[in-house]
């Protein structure tokens, strides 16, 4: 994705419009429902120009990254690990080498086809063998092993919600304060 992308663009824009004190609020009250209907459902609407499930992967993965460094969620993204693409690694690579339990891979779908979202999925199974600790962000439902949310605003709730429970029972921050 470039700067210039009419997603981030957007995203911003909205993120701008809601204004950062409203999105610490519903942060600091465990509204992630509301925050995603609230930044991200009108991005979805206006951003036509971009194929559905690329615009949703993409809008997912920048928007996670908007918060979890908000909510102060150690992360890595767009990293190259073992010769593998991740998407993203709570809290980094060298957690995920030391003891991969304690590291979680997400993966954005960002393709309509199964057969490439396997073999990700394959791919990331090399290095994290867990399945528990690979989590799929994905615009439809996916009849597979491993932990998948859905981009819409419940599910992608309950994937914030789960991340930060995630890093609280690893002691990975104090998840309260938020970035000023």
């Amino acid at each position: 994705m470039s700067d210039n992308s009419p997603i981030k663009n957007a995203l911003y824009e909205n993120i701008e419009y809601v204004g950062e004190d409203q999105i610490h609020q519903l942060l600091l009250n465990n509204k992630f429902s509301e925050l995603f209907e609230r930044i991200c459902e009108p991005v979805i609407e206006k951003v036509k120009e971009i194929e559905e499930y690329e615009k949703y992967g993409i809008l997912a993965e920048s928007f996670t990254h908007y918060l979890f460094t908000e909510m102060l969620i150690p992360s890595q993204r767009k990293i190259l690990f073992d010769n593998i693409e991740l998407d993203m690694v709570i809290p980094n690579t060298n957690q995920l080498q030391k003891n991969n339990r304690d590291a979680l891979i997400i993966f954005f779908v960002k393709t309509s086809t199964y057969a490439q979202i396997e073999h990700k999925i394959q791919e990331i199974k090399k290095i994290q063998n867990n399945d528990s600790n690979i989590w799929i962000i994905s615009k439809d439902n996916l009849n597979i092993l491993q932990s998948t949310y859905n981009i819409e605003k419940e599910s992608f709730g309950k994937f914030l919600k789960d991340a930060q429970n995630f890093v609280k029972s690893k002691n990975m921050n104090k998840l309260n304060i938020f970035k000023t």
